[in-house]
Order: structure tokens, then sequence, then C-alpha cells
């Protein structure tokens, strides 16, 4: 078996286990080929306005 750089220790503390946790998970995301969609927010005035948007939203093809 190979190793590349150091061997990992266990966290002493829960507060090193937190860190060093929260930086894999960080790293995971900036190297993720798969990005995350972006969301959004639509306000409408009635109910009829939001229906209709719904409609329009099913009926147009997704976007990359």
């Amino acid at each position: 078996m190979k190793i590349v750089g150091k061997q990992s220790r266990t966290p002493a503390t829960p507060e090193e286990a937190v860190l060093r946790a929260g930086k894999i998970i960080a790293e995971a995301f900036r190297v993720s080929p798969i990005k995350k969609p972006r969301g959004f927010v639509v306000k409408f005035k009635t109910w009829e306005e939001h229906e209709a948007w719904q409609q329009a939203r099913r009926q147009t093809p997704p976007t990359k």
C-alpha cells in the first residue's frame, strides 16, 4: 500500500474534528465536477399569476 502525505491522526478534541470535517467538505465542493444549481426567488401578487408561471415553466424545457 502506498501512502501519500503524512498519516492522519485521530482528532484530539471534538472541535478539531468539526474543523477537519469542514475543510474536507469545502474541498469536496470545490473540486466537484457537478455544480450545484443556484436557487432563485419569484414573487407573485395573485395565485393566478403563480399558476400561469408554473404552467409556462412546465412547458419550457430546462436550459443549461
